[in-house]
């Protein structure tokens, strides 16, 4: 989202500036109001997300008249373009970032910083929106709220669009009697790779440049036609579009919502709806709503509003674990509109329009940018920067990478993928007897503890496992829309594969009525698959909150020692003992055998914290994943008992 572009903000003109538009700033305000009221108070206005849709239409339409009108006045060059998008992006981009990455530095254990380092890379390289998807973090998903700088996909958007976008224009300008038509081309060959997405694509869908192009276009559309000058329509006819541009950004914010898939036809409504209003002018609606002084001044401070609120609001639902009062929340807001003017009064607005040229202010604020970006770098390959802890605590501070590198996730863990996506190595080495790893990310962290004794016992390790996808025939989820497919797809390849044991393994955290429903038909067709030995692998210990290693950090700052060795402290050691009892209650219906892996961590003193040489490593390293050496203790553990239950083949 970017705010001010061909509107000067002190309402001057400009010598880049197409013509001040007051009603611009306002319908950019009632843009980002609807935002920042979404992300603080979401039942309100549950459509607020598509003030951002809004945002897209009015970067294009500013973006488009600065080129086009410096293009006929022969003055357009890309030096002076890029130059004056640095001017106006860098300076608050910057500033936000790194106060973000300060707090960070007192406050996030070493997971979220190393997140937080990921998205500052992508912020500082105008790939945001990429690095989002890449992670599989869609924007609705609940812990897209652990990402204070999420809000940033958007700026990658429009970054996106501002360095293809002025080549591509003067291309097209070379048949001004066609522009208008190969623009609008353009916008509709988006619109339906769009619409043709998939919902099992939504994520990318949501963050990807083509699929948001048309938004930009449809503003460009607007810019185009008010630079050829066409006939005004009548005051009636621009009043009744007026109207029904403001009553369709009404509409939005308040009947669509969060659930919808979006981008998608209905997002149209925002799009048409600003594009009316910004192709008419001089209606009851610009003069008295859009013109408004307090919205016009709102809509002045909108870019550094919307990068402030963000990781405000971040923090306080991370700290609060999501539940921020309303009375804090409005704080919250009222501090970002301060932030928001102190950054545009003194920041901003000095480096765009004072008297150094602008050679002298490019150079350090691309200095800057790089050294965010050397930030990012720095959090992401240190693993969440563990310097900043205490020495005692050090090396317990655990990002997660250090163990997902051993899932082989993407080809034997499955996020967000289909089942032909499950690589050949997945069906182990051909060795006997086989052990078959069936279940979602915590059957992946059971693989490399299982993996560690294969050789040592003269066993292998089969491993399908698939995120968020517990091992049950029938089960499907709306956020991963390719467990059904997967899980039968697994059992197809079960049959072929014949592995001597089949262990179930996933966090079980699915309602007892699924559990009860689903379960029996897996080890049924199990069974008849002649499948003989299946074992059950009970949840293990979990923990709350951003999980083990963030309650050893909090409980080290509230104490200054380290979590015991043993411990109920921070755990869901109730929730685990009900499901562990439920599932060796089935298991035993079943005629199949379990482990419960709590009894083997928990006992009446506590939950496994950390194991090995001194104590010094964890269990878990989020809320309930095994740590390679937790899932080895495990394996230590159960591996006699499963061999040792497989039947000798018949002489």
């Amino acid at each position: 989202m970017r705010a001010n572009d061909g509107a000067p903000l002190d309402g001057v003109d400009r010598p880049d500036s197409i013509r001040y538009r007051p009603e611009i700033d306002g319908l950019r305000a009632i843009a980002v109001l609807a935002v920042l009221a979404y992300h603080a108070f979401p039942r309100a206005v549950p459509g607020g997300f598509a003030g951002v849709d809004i945002f897209f239409v009015i970067s294009g339409y500013l973006i488009t008249g600065i080129i086009i009108r410096q293009s006929l006045e022969k003055r357009f060059s890309f030096a002076n373009f890029y130059a004056r998008r640095i001017l106006r992006i860098f300076p608050c981009l910057v500033v936000v970032i790194f106060v973000t990455f300060v707090i960070a530095w007192f406050t996030f254990p070493a997971a979220e910083m190393e997140a937080l380092g990921t998205s500052i890379r992508g912020a500082a390289a105008f790939i945001e929106n990429l690095v989002l998807h890449e992670q599989i973090v869609g924007y609705f998903d609940p812990q897209a709220e652990r990402l204070p700088l999420l809000h940033l996909w958007s700026l990658g958007i429009e970054e996106q669009y501002y360095i293809v976008w002025p080549v591509a224009l003067l291309l097209i300008s070379r048949w001004p009697a066609r522009r208008m038509a190969i623009v609008g081309a353009l916008a509709l060959g988006s619109l339906f790779v769009c619409l043709l997405t998939p919902p099992i694509e939504s994520a990318w869908a949501f963050y990807s440049p083509t699929t948001r192009a048309w938004e930009l276009l449809a503003g460009s559309l607007v810019g185009l036609r008010l630079c050829n000058r066409p006939v005004e329509p009548a005051r009636s006819v621009a009043t009744a579009l007026a109207l029904a541009g403001l009553a369709g950004i009404a509409f939005t914010f308040c009947a669509f919502s969060a659930g919808s898939h979006w981008p998608d036809l209905r997002t149209a409504v925002p799009v048409l709806a600003a594009t009316a209003l910004i192709a008419t002018a001089n209606t009851v609606v610009h003069r008295r709503i859009l013109s408004a002084r307090s919205l016009v001044i709102i809509g002045r401070i909108s870019y550094p509003l919307y990068l402030w609120h963000f990781p405000l609001i971040a923090f306080a639902k991370m700290n609060m674990n999501g539940a921020v009062p309303a009375l804090l929340m409005s704080e919250l807001l009222a501090l970002s509109a301060l932030l928001a003017w102190l950054t545009y009064r003194f920041i901003e607005q000095p480096i765009r329009f004072g008297a150094a040229a602008i050679r002298w202010k490019i150079a350090p604020l691309a200095v800057a940018m790089a050294a965010t970006g050397l930030i990012g770098i720095a959090a992401v390959n240190t693993r969440g920067l563990p310097v900043r802890f205490p020495q005692p605590i050090r090396n317990l501070m655990l990002s997660g990478t250090e163990t997902e590198s051993h899932w082989r996730r993407a080809a034997c863990l499955l996020m967000r993928q289909p089942a032909s996506e499950f690589a050949s190595e997945c069906a182990g080495q051909g060795g006997r007897p086989l052990l078959l790893i069936w279940g979602d990310s915590y059957g992946a962290a059971l693989y490399p503890g299982l993996l560690h004794f294969s050789a040592e016992r003269g066993y292998d390790v089969a491993q399908y496992t698939a995120s968020a996808c517990p091992p049950l025939i029938g089960y499907s989820l709306s956020e991963r829309p390719y467990c059904k497919s997967i899980n039968d797809d697994v059992l197809s390849r079960i049959k072929r594969l014949r592995p001597d044991v089949v262990i179930l393994d996933a966090t079980w955290g699915q309602t007892e009525t699924v559990l009860r429903q689903d379960l029996p038909r897996t080890v049924a067709l199990l069974k008849a698959a002649h499948i003989t030995n299946i074992v059950i692998m009970g949840p293990p210990p979990g923990w709350l909150g951003g999980g083990l290693s963030q309650n050893i950090l909090y409980h080290y700052r509230e104490t200054h020692q380290v979590l015991p060795v043993r411990t109920f402290h921070g755990s869901t050691d109730t929730w685990t003992r009900q499901r562990d009892a439920q599932l060796q209650e089935l298991s035993h219906e079943l005629g199949v055998r379990y482990i419960s892996v709590r009894d083997i961590f928990c006992n009446e003193s506590g939950c496994l914290s950390r194991i090995g040489p001194n104590d010094s490593e964890l269990t878990a390293f989020d809320s309930g994943h095994l740590t390679v050496p937790g899932a080895t203790f495990l394996a230590a553990r159960t591996v006699d008992d499963i061999l040792n239950a497989i039947a000798p083949p018949p002489q």
